[in-house]
């Protein structure tokens, strides 16, 4: 019997809660090559553009998008077939082939560039709930506060009011500095704040008032008032009692992998106060052992291969396994991290079924599950797990 094969026809029918991703941009002009391929590369090099065609990932795509589509697997032949859907039946059809259920959205409030949560729900016929980034509600408030003091009472009011129609909150401390996140006392946060609006200040003079008017702009890099947000961002989500996802591994070009590792948020594991909040590790490439030794040890600690299955596509089923090798099944979650264009978060659905078909099905055939193993731990990884740690649907 070709486990896998039965595993594949089963999964089929699974639907998954996407409990990551983000709206795709709005496409005003005809998709030509380089927009199909720029989700997959997390390069901010155009030059890696015409690498991308050699990657197993977009051949996969190619082949399995233009069997979809009824069109050659070639790049142009599918981008041909895509130009005949309108906007809305193209992103219908590929959301009902991928079995998508609810999406969370990692929202970034730039409705100008991304549909909203209300426009991508209408666009799927599916519930789309927004996650809410911390570091760009800090960004937002920030030129508004005068004080610390100031500030953390219009970040936790702000955090509180929009957490309470959201799935969770997200951070991107990776992003700005790492996540050896520590605790942050009285005066570290006050001098933190003031360090920060002194630069924020002198952007404004250096951008003329005019500009910075029409479009502010200020990237959050100040690492102990990334702390200090974060620690105010638990006390939120503790009262909420909501999930808090953390950015780990690979990403942009910006990320500086060793300090990405997620046992470097140990004092917020620890933390009593937040032991009750999930956390859950996004993408965690190539920390997929650590995640999982993790996950094995604390019992809020939830590990998710997001953007990892796309991307390293052909190490797929794998890193599945690596991640069941230690953590329990109770604490793998699947998301596909969708961005730039539908085609992405299609695809990544259909790399997780696929993934856990090969991953179980080895484990199936080797003797430590059994078929019915197999299928209660698919289903717990593509929608049931992330049914418990997030809140309702409304």
């Amino acid at each position: 019997m070709d486990t896998a094969a039965v595993l594949r026809e089963h999964l089929a029918e699974f639907v998954l809660l996407d409990h990551h991703c983000h709206a795709p941009r709005r496409l005003r002009q005809r998709l030509q090559p380089e927009h199909l391929r720029r989700p997959f590369t997390e390069s901010g090099d155009p030059a890696m553009l015409e690498h991308v065609p050699h990657t197993v990932v977009y051949r996969l795509l190619l082949r399995w998008l233009s069997a979809l589509l009824g069109a050659d697997p070639t790049e142009q032949a599918v981008l041909e077939a895509r130009a005949q859907y309108d906007e809305a039946a193209y992103h219908r059809l590929l959301a009902d082939d991928a079995r998508l259920g609810p999406c969370y959205d990692d929202y970034l409030f730039d409705t100008e560039r991304c549909y909203s949560p209300s426009e991508w729900a209408a666009l799927l016929g599916r519930p789309v709930v927004p996650v809410i980034r911390i570091e760009t509600v800090a960004e937002q408030l920030l030129p508004e506060a005068e004080s610390w003091a100031d500030f953390r009472q219009r970040f936790s009011q702000e955090l509180a009011a929009r957490g309470i129609e959201a799935a969770g909150f997200k951070s991107i401390a990776a992003y700005r500095g790492g996540l050896a996140i520590e605790p942050v006392d009285l005066v570290t946060a006050e001098q933190a704040f003031r360090d920060v609006r002194a630069e924020l200040d002198a952007l404004r003079v250096s951008s003329g008032e005019a500009e910075w008017s029409a479009r502010p702009v200020f990237r959050l890099t100040h690492r102990p008032f990334i702390d200090a947000l974060l620690w105010e961002a638990l006390e939120v989500a503790a009262e909420l009692s909501r999930p808090v996802q953390f950015h780990v591994g690979l990403g942009d070009d910006d990320v500086v992998l060793p300090q990405s590792d997620p046992t470097l948020l140990r004092p917020i594991f620890r933390e009593a106060r937040y032991r009750h909040v999930p956390i859950v590790l996004l993408h965690c490439y190539p920390f997929v052992r650590q995640a999982a030794y993790l996950a094995s040890i604390y019992p809020n600690v939830y590990v998710d291969l997001g953007l990892t299955l796309p991307l390293a596509a052909g190490e797929g089923a794998h890193l599945v396994r690596t991640a069941l090798g230690l953590a329990p099944a109770s604490k793998l979650l699947a998301s596909t991290d969708g961005h730039e264009l539908p085609e992405f978060q299609w695809l990544a659905a259909r790399l997780w079924r696929e993934a856990l078909a090969q991953a179980l099905g080895g484990l199936v055939d080797d003797g430590l599950l059994t078929l019915a193993d197999a299928l209660e731990v698919a289903g717990m990884v593509l929608a049931a797990n992330a049914q418990r740690i997030y809140p309702p649907l409304p």
